[in-house]
């Protein structure tokens, strides 16, 4: 995969006079759809026929390599990329020029926009690429935006960046005005990331932009490891959402459960206070593996509010006036319960004593 654009080709000889002059071709997709070898001069014409699609994705590779992604910068851009096509026609690949802008475009990671300080008018293209820049990066389907999703956001960035340059005159003591503009402050990405934030559908978990699929895993762990399961799906994709997009942090999401667990296992209040950064799971991790133990199962599919583990640990509920059972009680518990009834030490023990029992009766087993 391309990470740059291809050499341009060797400087063509110039013919003699009288001799014919040598051409110079590549691969390229013709009104029809089908890929035709074209000569070069042709394909570097045809950027004035260029459809709006390749127009906005020369504009996202300006963008991401921090150029003003004016008509000139595009035009000469198509021209780099018909070369890149050339040497690729040379090597005997059949590569089009749009094929390697897409690949170009694939392997930049840089999406932070251009960092000038001039004022730059979104047009329906600039906006386009601006939007699909940063919808990449954070995973974002474009499909989920309509095309009035897409013209409200050409009008609002054009306000915001017309906001983030101030223009004021002043009077010159020798007569006349001075102009003096201030350098924007104008952020594109960063309001392309709040706007795309803005319209994800938290009620569908499908849905949720790629980084909020990361986040959301965080989350669940803080809340599961927690004993919160009382929150909506909403609720949880909500805080994901939050985490990814940088309105809160995670170190905050822990804190904040950790003081809401406080209170939900009252009898563990003090140790949570004093050892900042454990989660409730952490503090009762041997009862976690006398469950896992006795009951002979995995211990990361045993949840808090699993019933005996719960009663253990909060026997009143959330009054805390009752004391937590002892982990020698618990386990004797466990033991009596149902679930260890199937197990291998459970049968184990179920054999050797009907062996003794029949030994004592001096069956001779």
């Amino acid at each position: 995969m391309a990470e740059t654009i291809p050499a341009a080709p060797e400087t063509p000889v110039i013919a003699q006079k009288g001799s014919k002059a040598q051409k110079t071709y590549l691969w390229n997709v013709d009104a029809k759809g089908n890929i035709v070898k074209v000569e070069a001069s042709t394909a570097k014409r045809s950027y004035a026929l260029l459809p709006q699609e390749t127009q906005v994705a020369l504009t996202q590779y300006l963008l991401a390599t921090n150029v003003v992604p004016t008509d000139s910068a595009r035009k000469s851009l198509w021209g780099k990329i018909v070369d890149g096509a050339i040497v690729e026609y040379k090597g005997g690949r059949q590569t089009t020029p749009v094929e390697v802008l897409a690949d170009l475009l694939n392997n930049n990671p840089n999406v932070a926009g251009v960092t000038t300080t001039a004022k730059i008018e979104y047009t329906p293209i600039i906006a386009e690429a601006t939007i699909k820049n940063v919808a990449m990066d954070i995973g974002f389907d474009m499909t989920q935006l309509t095309e009035a999703d897409k013209q409200d956001f050409l009008t609002k960035i054009n306000q915001a960046a017309a906001e983030g340059t101030k223009t004021t005159q002043k009077v010159l003591t020798t007569g006349g005005y001075e102009t003096i503009t201030t350098p924007s402050t104008f952020n594109a990405k960063t309001f392309t990331e709040n706007y795309l934030w803005a319209k994800v559908n938290i009620g569908d978990t499908k849905a949720l932009p790629a980084k909020a699929f990361t986040s959301l895993s965080t989350v669940k762990s803080v809340l599961r490891n927690n004993g919160i399961d009382y929150l909506g799906d909403k609720e949880v994709n909500q805080l994901a959402v939050q985490l990814a997009s940088g309105a809160t942090t995670e170190a905050k999401i822990k804190a904040d459960y950790a003081a809401q667990a406080a209170k939900n296992y009252p009898l563990l209040a003090d140790r949570l206070a004093s050892t900042p950064g454990a989660t409730v799971r952490d503090l009762v991790t041997p009862y976690l593996s006398a469950v896992a133990k006795w009951w002979e199962i995995d211990p990361d599919t045993i949840d808090l509010s699993n019933p005996a583990v719960d009663k253990a640990l909060r026997p009143d509920g959330t009054q805390g006036k009752a004391p937590m059972m002892s982990l020698a009680d618990f386990t004797t518990m466990l033991k009596m319960s149902p679930e260890a009834e199937k197990t291998t030490w459970a049968n184990e023990s179920a054999r050797s004593a009907a062996t003794g029992l029949a030994r004592a009766m001096g069956f001779g087993v």
